[in-house]
């Protein structure tokens, strides 16, 4: 557990050897430094979800864009021939007129229910849940989704768990394809 290099060594054997003991030692200490890692991240996170939450309801995209990964925003801007300056600008605009059909009207993440785990590479996620209320034409919808919360470069993020998203960010973090979404 005190050994990272070790764990990580130990942790890519067990993806062939799945049944053997120490793969089943492995993942429990996996699963307890990711308890560890969430037991002290939690206030920080739960500080950030509530300012973006606050952000998205407010008009505020530039949160929201801000809490997504530059090598992340890099390979998309390159999969579309653009910058990442040009993207982020694309991404506010959209945004800005989808706000003039809708409202967001309430953001709950729900933190405490959060799926926690860490990859083969050491990384912790969480998948933390979440209800936005939208309202148009009079009618409200809720809209439920999932956002992932990772370390990148010593920065916390969060992204939504999209199928898209989750697609290109498996092509920047490789590491993520062991994460199960619900």
């Amino acid at each position: 557990k005190k050994n990272n290099n070790l764990l990580k060594e130990t942790v890519q054997k067990c993806k062939i050897k799945r049944n053997e003991k120490i793969c089943i030692n492995v993942d429990k200490v996996q699963a307890e430094k990711a308890q560890e890692w969430w037991n002290k991240t939690k206030p920080e996170i739960t500080k950030k979800v509530d300012r973006i939450a606050k952000d998205l309801m407010a008009g505020n995209y530039a949160t929201v864009i801000n809490e997504i990964p530059e090598r992340y925003l890099k390979y998309v801007a390159e999969k579309n021939s653009t910058s990442v300056e040009e993207l982020k600008k694309m991404m506010t605009e959209i945004l800005k007129v989808v706000q003039t059909e809708l409202k967001i009207e309430n953001v709950v993440y729900d933190v405490d229910a959060a799926k926690i785990g860490r990859t083969s590479a050491g990384r912790n996620y969480a998948i933390i849940s979440s209800v936005t209320t939208v309202a148009a034409d009079n009618q409200k919808v809720d809209r439920k989704q999932d956002s992932l919360v990772f370390e990148d470069e010593n920065k916390w993020y969060i992204m939504n768990l999209d199928e898209k998203t989750l697609k290109y960010a498996k092509k920047v973090y490789p590491d993520f394809e062991e994460i199960k979404v619900r």
